[in-house]
């Protein structure tokens, strides 16, 4: 049998209850700890603990014989609802609007239609494991600002079809070493390499080098040999080659060539070291030919 005391309890008025209550929203409810603003972020204490346990009698609770926990807590200052499974999962709505989901097992959800997402603020999410995202339709995503993915391990990008990048400003492409592994490297504009080409075949409609140009049977130690069934042999152009200082090739070929100064090494020596034979015995032979320069 209850004594006067908790009947007394029982019998509360409940208008002070509502004040109370009242009084608690409007001086605003405790904050607690929420994801920051970088990608680290920690699991909010719940209001009822052992150090701040419910009130009574503001904390309402049901709880099933295996051990399911529904309480509807009006403890002010600390108003919360949670559901509570007996293996742990819950969740639970704080006083200041929070709201904790958590399964201490695997989650689903299905959804048999469309399904809206609205964030205002920062949404960090943290993945322990592998992450797979797998969608059967296209994907289309729409960033006003900045775009930044750090890998810190390997980057691999497979397009089944034609892949393409399309800046309204500089592409910058930085590493130790940048290969394309394509029969064919199209540049539809002006190429400027501040340093060397090496390649074993470049076609082009005009071709500047600050330095020189330079083709023969390559370097034995180029990465690329062994992967191109035709050694390099030459330059060959359809219509103009220009040096501005010299060119130098130890066979050449030219239909029609303009030089200011010409060296000739292989055919100086076989022009200055012609022998003189006269027509007759005894007769003088023609005079020598200018020395070829």
């Amino acid at each position: 049998m209850a004594t006067n005391e908790e009947i007394e309890k029982l019998l509360l008025d409940e208008s002070q209850i509502n004040a109370e209550i009242e009084r608690a929203a409007a001086e605003g409810a405790e904050q607690f700890i929420k994801p920051g603003t970088d990608s680290s972020w920690t699991e909010p204490e719940s209001a009822a603990s052992t150090e701040n346990p419910p009130k009574y009698p503001y904390n309402n609770i049901t709880q099933t014989k295996s051990g399911h926990v529904f309480e509807m807590d009006d403890t002010p200052r600390r108003e919360r609802i949670r559901i509570h499974h007996r293996s742990g999962t819950f969740i639970e709505m704080h006083p200041n609007g929070d709201e904790v989901h958590k399964i201490e097992g695997d989650g689903y959800e299905i959804i048999a239609r469309n399904k809206n997402v609205l964030i205002r603020g920062v949404c960090n999410i943290t993945i322990e494991g592998d992450s797979i995202l797998h969608v059967k339709g296209n994907r289309k995503e729409l960033i006003d600002g900045d775009y930044s993915v750090v890998v810190k391990g390997d980057y691999t990008v497979t397009a089944q079809e034609t892949a393409s990048i399309t800046s309204k400003d500089t592409v910058s492409l930085m590493g130790d070493m940048i290969s394309f592994r394509t029969p064919d490297v199209v540049v539809t504009g002006n190429m400027v390499i501040d340093g060397a080409l090496d390649a074993y075949t470049v076609s082009c409609a005009t071709l500047t080098a600050r330095a020189g140009v330079t083709c023969g049977p390559g370097d034995p130690g180029n990465p690329l040999k062994g992967q191109v069934p035709v050694p390099p042999t030459g330059i060959f152009s359809a219509t103009t080659v220009g040096a501005g200082f010299a060119m130098a090739a130890p066979i050449a070929t030219f239909t029609l060539m303009n030089a200011v100064w010409m060296r000739d090494k292989v055919n100086i020596g076989f022009h200055n070291a012609h022998v003189h034979i006269s027509s007759k015995p005894g007769l003088p032979t023609s005079p020598p030919k200018p020395r070829m320069i």
